[in-house]
C-alpha cells in the first residue's frame, strides 16, 4: 500500500513511504473450510532415442475441520478428502481412471493397480493436522497401520514425518518479517513424487501489496523457481534408476493469495516447466534421457454448495 501527498503551497514533494505488513499463519477454531485443487501433469521422458509420454488431470475437494483449542495451546484440524477424481494415460495409449465414487474399479493392467491403491488408501485415510499456540505446525496425525498394506514403495506417501514437512513447508512460503510492496525472500521447497522422488526448487518470493479478489482483500505474494534440484531417497527396488541430472527450471509462475483474517491462503495457483538430461540405470546398464515436465495446480477455497 502506498501513503503520500503533495504540499502544493511550498511546491514540496515528500517521499512515497510504503506501509509494511506482517503475515501470520494462524488458526480459527470451530472453522470449516473446504478447499477445490485442480491439477494437471504432462511428463515428456526421452529414453534410448524413444519418447514416452504420460499425462494426468485430478479433482480433489478437500474438508478441514478445525475444533477448540486444547488445555496445551494446541488446536487440531481434520482433513477428509470428499472427492477424488482423476485420468492418467500411460504410454501405449494406456487409460485409467480413478473415481472416489466408485474407488474399487480397477485398474487396466495389474501393474496399475498399486498406484490405484495408494489413491484408495489414501482417499479413505483422514489426516489430523495439530498446530501450536503460535499457529506453527506441530505434527500432522495419520491413522496407525494406514499404508500398512501399501507395497513398499508407497508406504512413504502416508508417512507422518513426511506429511508433517510438507505442511510446514506450506506455511514457511510466508515472510520471516514484516514487509512493504516489493519486498523478496527466498525459500527452497521440495515436491514429493513416488518411490521416495524429490525434486527440490529454490523460489525467488514476492510480496505485491493487496489486492481484491472475491470480493476479498488479499495480501498477493508471488514467486519463480531459479534452481530445481532431484533426488532418490535410498535404493530404491526398481529397475531404472536415476544416476545423474541436469535439470533447469525454463518457465514458472507462482501466485498466492493469502488472508490475514483467517491467517491462511485462500488461493494459491502455480505453473512449473522443467527440462534437462538424465542419466538412468538400467540394471547396470547406463542410458542417456532427457526429461521435459510441465505441473501446473490450482488450489482455492469454495463455499459448500458449489
Amino acid at each position: 500500500m502506498k501513503t503520500g501527498f503533495l504540499l502544493i503551497s511550498l511546491v514540496v514533494f515528500l517521499p512515497t513511504v510504503s506501509a509494511q505488513v506482517t503475515l501470520d499463519a494462524k488458526q480459527l477454531e470451530g472453522s470449516k473450510v473446504i478447499e477445490h485443487s485442480d491439477i494437471k501433469v504432462l511428463q515428456k521422458l526421452q529414453l534410448a532415442g524413444q519418447e514416452v509420454v504420460t499425462k494426468n488431470k485430478q479433482i480433489i475437494i478437500t474438508e478441514y475441520v478445525t475444533g477448540s483449542r486444547a488445555n496445551d495451546g494446541t488446536l487440531r484440524s481434520k482433513a477428509i478428502i470428499k472427492k477424488w477424481n482423476g485420468e492418467w494415460e500411460f504410454p501405449g495409449s494406456i487409460m485409467m481412471e480413478f473415481n472416489s465414487e466408485v474407488p474399487g474399479r480397477k485398474a487396466p493392467i495389474a501393474q496399475l493397480e498399486p498406484v490405484l491403491e495408494l489413491l484408495r488408501v489414501t482417499f479413505k485415510t483422514p489426516l489430523t493436522h495439530v498446530f501450536n499456540r503460535d499457529g506453527s505446525v506441530k505434527i500432522v496425525e495419520v491413522p496407525e497401520d494406514a499404508a500398512k498394506d501399501l507395497p513398499d514403495l508407497f508406504k512413504d506417501g502416508l508417512s507422518p514425518k513426511k506429511l508433517t514437512a510438507q505442511l510446514k513447508q506450506k506455511y514457511e512460503s510466508l515472510p520471516e518479517k514484516a514487509v512493504s510492496k516489493g519486498d523478496t525472500w527466498v525459500r527452497n521447497q521440495t515436491m514429493h513424487l513416488e518411490g521416495g522422488q524429490t525434486m527440490t526448487f529454490r523460489i525467488n518470493f514476492k510480496y505485491e501489496g493487496i489486492v481484491k479478489k472475491d470480493k476479498l482483500e488479499l495480501d498477493l505474494i508471488t514467486g519463480k523457481i531459479t534452481d530445481v534440484a532431484y533426488d532418490m531417497e535410498g535404493d530404491p527396488n526398481t529397475p531404472l534408476k536415476v544416476k545423474n541430472s541436469e535439470l533447469k527450471p525454463v518457465m514458472s509462475s507462482l501466485e498466492l493469495f493469502f488472508d490475514r483474517k483467517q491467517g491462511r491462503y485462500v488461493r494459491t495457483k502455480s505453473l512449473v516447466h522443467i527440462k534437462g538430461d538424465m542419466t538412468f540405470d538400467a540394471n547396470g546398464m547406463e542410458l542417456p534421457g532427457k526429461l521435459d515436465l510441465m505441473i501446473e495446480q490450482n488450489n482455492r477455497d469454495i463455499q459448500k454448495d458449489e
